[in-house]
């Protein structure tokens, strides 16, 4: 199950309340039950005789294990950002922080663990697909919604669609959208060209150079930094399709961080986990956000 990342017992339980294919996330917290997620719903593993699956330091200790081939220190440099990633599935980490000087230099102790996991929808941006490729052209597009809303989903997607008349690159920071494995993508993501683990900042600048792509797909914005890097490539003639957390277009760009995203963004579409998760709730142009900011 899963790359073999969770196994005997653990499967079984995992399998007592939901197939896999329509798993979602697994959340593991050491002394707490395994919690087991779909598109639509959430519950408790459960094993053989009824009861919670409670979650060990040694379920802990192998999936971190496995997941770094055992050599936890080659992947400090995605530790010491709160994640690994596996054959297309992210594994969040939290436990104790080692900090010097401001910096986290590893993770140990770790206790809790959130492992996601992607799935190719093919027909999820058949909603939004004539907004973004409109009259010929690709539109600038931010994908917006609560944290685990199906933004990356929807981002792989949109991706697949551009590659097949664009130069399409993904930055793929995180390894969620074409989910590399030593630099190969485990989900179809067309004809992308992909760069991964790589910060943004830096591939920014970097890919527009070398690869001279025509979109640009990339996930999590964070801040103004992120805001401001997407406004110097939209000027550069290249465009983007992005994304980020917030409740809607207006909550977004009503900050201060996001300013710039409002000067390029020319579809938005926001998603919702109900009554699934990958729901389209609006697809909206520039003009008729910017009408709702200024209360018209």
């Amino acid at each position: 199950m899963f790359d073999g990342l969770v196994s005997g017992i653990m499967a079984s339980a995992v399998a007592a309340v939901a197939k896999e294919d329509c798993i979602t996330e697994l959340r593991l917290r050491v002394g707490r039950p395994l919690m087991v997620y779909t598109a639509s719903s959430g519950c408790a593993a459960r094993m053989s005789s009824g009861l919670p699956y409670t979650v060990r330091n040694a379920d802990i200790e192998r999936i971190l294990g496995l997941a770094s081939d055992f050599s936890v220190y080659a992947v400090n440099d995605q530790l010491v950002k709160g994640y690994m990633a596996r054959r297309g599935i992210r594994i969040g980490v939290a436990g104790e922080g080692v900090v010097e000087k401001g910096d986290v230099l590893t993770m140990k102790h770790i206790s809790f663990l959130t492992l996601r996991i992607p799935h190719q929808i093919r027909d999820v941006a058949d909603g939004v697909r004539g907004k973004v490729f409109a009259d010929g052209e690709v539109k600038n597009t931010l994908v917006i919604s609560p944290p685990s809303g199906g933004k990356t989903t929807m981002l792989r997607e949109l991706a697949r669609i551009a590659s097949e008349r664009y130069n399409t690159l993904i930055i793929d920071e995180r390894f969620e959208i074409a989910a590399a494995e030593r630099g190969v993508p485990t989900m179809d993501v067309g004809d992308c060209d992909v760069v991964s683990g790589v910060s943004k900042a830096v591939a920014y600048e970097n890919t527009i150079r070398a690869m001279s792509p025509q979109v640009i797909v990339t996930d999590e914005l964070f801040g103004r930094a992120d805001s401001n890097a997407v406004g110097d490539i939209v000027r550069s003639g290249v465009k983007v399709f992005a994304s980020l957390h917030g409740r809607n277009a207006e909550s977004v760009l009503s900050s201060e961080a996001f300013a710039a995203l409002g000067e390029v963004t020319e579809v938005y579409v926001v998603l919702s986990a109900k009554p699934r998760v990958g729901t389209v709730a609006e697809v909206l142009d520039a003009e008729e956000v910017r009408r709702r900011l200024a209360g018209g």
